[in-house]
């Protein structure tokens, strides 16, 4: 049983996420160094992890501080404020994570690679900005 305070949970959630999203950008910047025509298999590793890592860090952000803040007893309702604002930017990063998540998937079940580079640079454009929301949010806590 967890028999710590809303509060420490929420503050231990955030400081997972800060390790978790640390490994996000690692993994991001090595599958956005794949040189072109490197061994497939590489290239298919680099890409599972990163989709692993985009989706297990969409799902702690939802599930352990999303949640914990929009609820009626959140224990920072400024960050709750702030949350709701920056709601749609969120929703929209999520989309996009999971639609990378899809097309690399397609891309591997068909087995075929294509050219990643401009989904890539989408992707890292949409982390930055969601990462500055989160921020936001964080900030208030």
């Amino acid at each position: 049983m967890d028999t710590e305070e809303p509060r420490e949970q929420l503050e231990s959630a955030v400081r997972q996420l800060l390790v978790e999203r640390q490994q996000l950008l690692v993994t991001f910047c090595r599958a956005a160094g794949i040189a072109p025509g490197a061994a497939k298999e590489d290239e298919k590793s680099v890409l599972l992890h990163l989709c692993q890592v985009l989706m297990d860090y969409a799902a702690l952000w939802q599930f352990e501080i999303h949640d914990a803040l929009s609820r009626d007893d959140s224990p920072a309702s400024g960050a709750s404020d702030v949350l709701q604002a920056e709601q749609p930017m969120l929703m929209q990063a999520a989309k996009a994570m999971l639609d990378f998540n899809d097309l690399v998937d397609v891309a591997l079940l068909e087995g075929r690679l294509m050219d990643l580079d401009p989904y890539l640079s989408s992707l890292g454009e949409v982390l930055a900005e969601r990462f500055e929301a989160e921020d936001r949010v964080i900030t208030v806590l």
